[in-house]
C-alpha cells in the first residue's frame, strides 16, 4: 500500500483508486487472518454452535475492520492532499476514533447478541443487553454530532477544501469569522437534523419500554452512515474512473482523440454520461442497502436489487432497466460505429474514388442518415417499442405539422432533395438573392454559405427549391469578363477597338475560345460606349483578371493619346442675384 500511490496514474483516479485498495485489502486481511485463527482453535468441527459462532465472527470481525478502513480512508489524517472529505485537518483528526468505536460496539454488541442466544440467556440479560448497546451507540453519535458543530473554517482550510462542507464544517477561526457563523447546506442540515431525532427516538423508546426497537433504530443509525460513507466513496471512484478513461483530458481519451480523431468535447460528454450513468445504478443500490437490515453482505444486497420488480408499466407498455440500459448501449455503439464508417468513407475509400468533394460529402451525410434512423429504431425495439405503438405519435406529429412544423418539415424534404439532386454542391458559388457566396455544407435543415467577408450565413434548403438560384461554378462553367468602357465621340473606335482586343488576347488567363470581342454597344449623351467580353476558366478569378485588364488598357491608352470620357452629369445652379448672365433666360423668366 505505501508503493501504491507511485504506481498509479496521476489524477484524481489515484486518490480514489487508493482509498478503495485500502478497504478491500484490510477487510480481506482481516477476513482471512480470523478464518485462520478458527481452522487452527476449532476442535470439533460437527459443532453447530461453535460453526454458528465461526461465522457471526468471521462476519463481525469483517465488517468491523470495513468501518474502520472506510472510516481511514475517507478522512485520511496522515495524507491531507489524498482525502476524499472536504473538511479540515483539525476535524479530521478529532473524527479519527469514532469509526473505531462505531466498529467495536457493533461487533461487540453483535458477539455478544449471539453468544447469549447459544448460552440461553435470560430475558432480563437480553434487555440489558440491548439497552446498553443502543446508549452506547447514542453516546458516540452525540460526541460526534458535537464535533460537527458549524464553525467558521480557517482561511487555508477553507481554500484546501474542494466541496461544500470544508465551508461550513472546521475549526475555529479568528474573532471575526466566529462573530458570523456560515449557513450549513442543506443535505447537511437534513443528515444531522435526521441524526438528532434519531437519538431523541431512541432515548424515548428505551424510556417507554421498547428496547428491543431502540436497539434496532440505533443499529441502522450506523448502518445508514455506513451505507452513505461506502456510496461517497463509490461516486467519487465512479466519477474519477470515467473521467479517466472517456476525457479528453486523460491518457486514454487523448489517445482516442489523436488516433480515431474523436471530439474532445464528445469524449468529455461521454464521460459525464458515463459518470450519471453509474450514479442512477449505485443510488438504486444505496436504496436497496438502507432498505435492508443491519449487516446484509454486499451479495445480499445484489440479490436484493436483482429481485426487485422495478419496472415502470404505463398501460400495456414496460419500461424496464435492462431495456433503458440496452437502448442506452445500442445508440452508443450505434451512433460510434456511424462515426467509424463515416470516417472511413472519407479518409480510406473516398480518396481511391473519383468522385467530387460536393458528392463524397452528400454520400456521407446522407448515410450518417440513414443509418442514424436505424439505430434509434433498434434503440426503441430494444425498448419494446414498435412501429406500431407510436403510430399515436405519427399521428400528432400531423397534427404538428400542419401547425408549427410545417416549415421545418419543408426545409427536410429540401434537404434530402438538395442531397439527391445536387443542384448546388460543396465549394460552389451561388447567388441566392442578395447572399453571394461558396456553399460549405449542406445539411438537411439549413445550407452554410461562406461569404467573401469570410462570414457565415445559414440558408434554409427551401429557399434553394423555391426561389431563383444563380449557381457561377456549375458544371465548369468558364467566367466571364464583361467591361463597359466610355470614350468621347471624336475618338478613333477602330484604333480603340484594336488596343483592347490587344489587351484581352495578350492576358495569360483570357481564353482562346470563345474569343474575346469588343462591341460598340452605342451612343449615348455624346460618348461611344464600347462592351469589352472575355472569358476566363476559373469565375472566381473575374474579378482579378477584370483589374489587370484595366491597368493594361489604361496606360495602353495613355501611350496612344486616347482618353476615356468621365460619366456625364447635369448640374443645377441657383442663382445668386435676380439678373443671370444669360439675357435669353433673362428674357423668358421675366428679369431685365
Amino acid at each position: 500500500m505505501r508503493v501504491l500511490p507511485s504506481r498509479l496514474p496521476s489524477g484524481r483516479l489515484r486518490r480514489t483508486l487508493l482509498a478503495a485498495a485500502q478497504v478491500v485489502v484490510n477487510v480481506v486481511i482481516v477476513v482471512v487472518g480470523v478464518k485462520l485463527a478458527w481452522n487452527g482453535l476449532q476442535i470439533d468441527n460437527g459443532n453447530e454452535d461453535l460453526q454458528a459462532l465461526e461465522k457471526i465472527t468471521v462476519q463481525l470481525t469483517g465488517y468491523g475492520a470495513y468501518v474502520i478502513s472506510l472510516g481511514h480512508a475517507l478522512l485520511s489524517t496522515r495524507r491531507s492532499s489524498w482525502r476524499l472529505l472536504p473538511i479540515s485537518d483539525d476535524l479530521a483528526r478529532r473524527l479519527s476514533p469514532f469509526p473505531w468505536w462505531f466498529a467495536a460496539i457493533s461487533a461487540l454488541g453483535g458477539m455478544a447478541t449471539q453468544i447469549g442466544a447459544l448460552a440461553g440467556w435470560s430475558l432480563a440479560s437480553e434487555v440489558l443487553g440491548h439497552v446498553i448497546y443502543a446508549l452506547l451507540i447514542i453516546v458516540v453519535s452525540i460526541a460526534g454530532l458535537r464535533h460537527l458543530r458549524v464553525l467558521p473554517p480557517s482561511e487555508g482550510d477553507a481554500q484546501a477544501a474542494d466541496g461544500a462542507l470544508a465551508a461550513h464544517v472546521g475549526e475555529r477561526g479568528d474573532s471575526k469569522s466566529a462573530e458570523q457563523p456560515i449557513e450549513r447546506p442543506l443535505w447537511f442540515a437534513l443528515m444531522t437534523a435526521a441524526a438528532g431525532i434519531t437519538i431523541v427516538a431512541v432515548l424515548v423508546t428505551i424510556a417507554l419500554g421498547y428496547v428491543s426497537l431502540a436497539a434496532t433504530m440505533a443499529r441502522q443509525m450506523v448502518w445508514t452512515v455506513v451505507v452513505l460513507a461506502t456510496m461517497y466513496l463509490l461516486f467519487k471512484l465512479a466519477d474519477d474512473l470515467c473521467e479517466a478513461l472517456l476525457s479528453s483530458k486523460g491518457a486514454f481519451g487523448a489517445r482516442l482523440h489523436e488516433t480515431l480523431g474523436v471530439d474532445a468535447k464528445l469524449l468529455d460528454q461521454a464521460a459525464v454520461l458515463c459518470s450519471g450513468a453509474l450514479r442512477v445504478g449505485l443510488f438504486f443500490y444505496m436504496i436497496i442497502a438502507l432498505l435492508a437490515p443491519f449487516g446484509t453482505a454486499p451479495d445480499e444486497v445484489f440479490k436484493r436489487g436483482s429481485s426487485v420488480d422495478h419496472s415502470l408499466k404505463i398501460g400495456d407498455f414496460t419500461i424496464a432497466p435492462q431495456a433503458l440500459l440496452t437502448a442506452a448501449l445500442v445508440i452508443g455503439l450505434g451512433f460510434l460505429a456511424i462515426h467509424l464508417f463515416k470516417r472511413w468513407l472519407t479518409d480510406r475509400y473516398f480518396p481511391n474514388t473519383s468522385l467530387e468533394p460536393g458528392m463524397r460529402s452528400s454520400i456521407a451525410t446522407l448515410m450518417g442518415y440513414v443509418f442514424g434512423v436505424m439505430v434509434i429504431a433498434a434503440a426503441l425495439a430494444g425498448l419494446g417499442i414498435s412501429v406500431e405503438r407510436i403510430a399515436w405519435v405519427a399521428s400528432a406529429l400531423s397534427v404538428g405539422i400542419g401547425f408549427g412544423l410545417q416549415a421545418i418539415v419543408q426545409n427536410f424534404i429540401s434537404g434530402l432533395i438538395l442531397l439527391a439532386e445536387r443542384p448546388v454542391r460543396v465549394g460552389d458559388w451561388v447567388m441566392l438573392g442578395d447572399t453571394e457566396g461558396d456553399v460549405r455544407r449542406v445539411n438537411v435543415r439549413a445550407t452554410e454559405i461562406q461569404l467573401f467577408d469570410r462570414s457565415t450565413m445559414i440558408v434554409p434548403n427551401s429557399e434553394f427549391i423555391t426561389k431563383s438560384v444563380r449557381n457561377m461554378t456549375t458544371s465548369g462553367a468558364p467566367g466571364r469578363v464583361l467591361m463597359r468602357l466610355p470614350a468621347p465621340l471624336d475618338t478613333d473606335a477602330e484604333r480603340m477597338r484594336e488596343i483592347i482586343l490587344q489587351a484581352y488576347t495578350s492576358h495569360p488567363a483570357v481564353q482562346e475560345m470563345p474569343a474575346p470581342s469588343v462591341q460598340l454597344e452605342g451612343i449615348q449623351n455624346g460618348t461611344l460606349t464600347f462592351l469589352c467580353i472575355g472569358y476566363i476558366g476559373n469565375p472566381r478569378s473575374t474579378g482579378s483578371v477584370r483589374s489587370e485588364l484595366l491597368f493594361t488598357i489604361l496606360k495602353t491608352l495613355r501611350e496612344a493619346g486616347l482618353y476615356l470620357s468621365p460619366p456625364a452629369t447635369t448640374s443645377v445652379a441657383k442663382p445668386d442675384s435676380p439678373g443671370t448672365d444669360d439675357p435669353v433666360i433673362d428674357q423668358m423668366t421675366g428679369r431685365t
